[in-house]
C-alpha cells in the first residue's frame, strides 16, 4: 500500500500544528497505521526554532514521543506531495489556496471531521492555557484518525 502524507499547518509551527502532528502520529501509531506521514507547517515561519517547551513536555507526560522538533515553514513542494492538508483554521486553509498553486485537498479540522468546535488559541503562556488545548486537540485527532482510516486508506 502507498504511503498517504498528511501536513498538519498551523500559524508559526510553534505549538498548536505541532501538537496536533504528534497527537495525530501517536494516535495512528496505536491504531497499527503505519502507512501515513505526518508533519506539521507553519505559514509564517521566518527562521526554525524549537517549540514551546510547554506544549513538548505536556505532549510527553501524555504519553506521546517526540522528537527535537523545531518549526518548518510550508512549502509547494510538499504541498504537492501531500494527500491532504489540514489547518487550524479556516482563515489559514483561505491563505493557503490564496498563496499557493495546489490541488491538494485543504482544510480545516473543524471542517474535515464536521465539528464546529475551535481550537483554543493559546494566549498566555500558563500550563492552563496549553493544557486546554491539548485536551480539544486531542478529542479532534481522535476523529481525524478515524475519518483517515475509514476514507483515506482505502483509496490508495
Amino acid at each position: 500500500m502507498a504511503q498517504c502524507k498528511i501536513i498538519i499547518v498551523g500559524e508559526n509551527n510553534l505549538c498548536r500544528s505541532f501538537m496536533g502532528e504528534a497527537i495525530l502520529r501517536g494516535l495512528l501509531q496505536k491504531k497499527a497505521v503505519s502507512d501515513i506521514e505526518v508533519i506539521s507547517r507553519g505559514l509564517v515561519v521566518l527562521f526554525s526554532e524549537p517549540v514551546s517547551p510547554i506544549a513538548a513536555a505536556l505532549l510527553r507526560e501524555h504519553g506521546y514521543v517526540i522528537e527535537e522538533f523545531r518549526s518548518s515553514q510550508l512549502t509547494q513542494e510538499e504541498l504537492d506531495s501531500a494527500d491532504l492538508v489540514l489547518t487550524m483554521t479556516g482563515e489559514q486553509t483561505e491563505r493557503i489556496r490564496t498563496d499557493f498553486d495546489t490541488q491538494t485537498t485543504c482544510m480545516s479540522i473543524g471542517t474535515f471531521i464536521d465539528m464546529e468546535e475551535e481550537i483554543p488559541v493559546i494566549t498566555e503562556d500558563t500550563r492552563e492555557s496549553y493544557e486546554n488545548c491539548f485536551t480539544v486537540l486531542e478529542q479532534l485527532m481522535e476523529a481525524v484518525a478515524d475519518r483517515v482510516i475509514g476514507e483515506l486508506l482505502p483509496m490508495q
